[in-house]
């Protein structure tokens, strides 16, 4: 049974040491770590490589001089290396928890098998904590108040997306599904759970898999969803309406009949029951 961690990095030394401690750390052991620097300018490369010179059997290191793509396009380029049964992506400033690797295998497995054939994906909750590693919040779900039923309906999913890269494992029939990854995608793990919402199967871990972190430096991060984030994104109208045309260009190039009345009615459902 193969799986390919796949990491991109990009000035991580902060926090490289953590994640990949935490990886040494799983329960599971049988991976192997596919990583791509997506042209860091601290010493990112050089504790890799001290790690590879360790390791040679488990981590790679892939230089394609493309300096910075951005995590889209650099998560895309680790899938097309990868040729495992299983893949996984991971931040480089997040920490694993023992088990997650088994656990999310173990839950992979038991839906392929009610599914044969079919692409799966599996995700799960995280735990939210600072820059030290202290907890802030037990459940990013419920800290960010996303729902992980979203994935049973394209319209929540596209609205409330609840997966976070960094926590998902994917089966090897998701890749012909995903790749390429076009430039309307917002980000590489949304694309995915979109294709695999309409054409496969998708699964979560209630118990959460990652430490979390929440730092300046953190490209995406979580924000509190309380109804005073909500009200500050109404007052911000045209960057609102932004971001939804975003969405709504990601949707289409999905080729999914799109009916705009249905996403806008279900985005204001799910913005006024978060405030409320």
């Amino acid at each position: 049974m193969k799986i390919d961690i796949l990491l991109s990095t990009y000035n991580g030394a902060a926090f490289l040491e953590d994640l990949i401690q935490s990886l040494y750390g799983q329960t599971y052991t049988n991976w192997r770590l596919l990583i791509r620097d997506d042209g860091s300018s601290d010493s990112t490369m050089e504790l890799i490589k001290s790690y590879q010179g360790k390791d040679k059997e488990r981590i790679f290191i892939f230089d394609d001089n493309k300096k910075h793509l951005g995590p889209k396009k650099s998560f895309e380029t680790l899938l097309y290396k990868s040729d495992a049964d299983y893949m996984m992506f991971c931040d480089q400033d997040d920490y694993w928890l023992p088990d997650k690797i088994k656990s999310t295998l173990t839950k992979i497995k038991e839906l392929e098998q009610q599914h044969p054939g079919k692409p799966v994906l599996v995700f799960s909750d995280l735990k939210v904590t600072d820059r030290k590693l202290n907890i802030i919040h037990p459940s990013y779900w419920k800290y960010t108040k996303v729902n992980p039923e979203n994935v049973k309906n394209i319209y929540r999913l596209l609205v409330n997306n609840p997966v976070v890269g960094c926590t998902v494992m994917i089966n090897s029939k998701v890749k012909p599904l995903v790749l390429p990854i076009p430039e309307q995608a917002v980000m590489h793990d949304w694309w995915i759970a979109l294709n695999v919402a309409r054409k496969g199967v998708t699964g979560f871990l209630t118990k959460p898999s990652i430490l979390y972190r929440l730092h300046d430096e953190n490209s995406i991060g979580a924000s509190l969803s309380d109804k005073k984030y909500y009200v500050r994104r109404m007052l911000q109208f045209r960057q609102t309406i932004s971001q939804n045309r975003e969405a709504i260009k990601m949707l289409r190039a999905l080729d999914f009949p799109l009916s705009r009345m249905k996403f806008w009615r279900t985005k204001i459902a799910i913005t006024f029951s978060k405030l409320f």
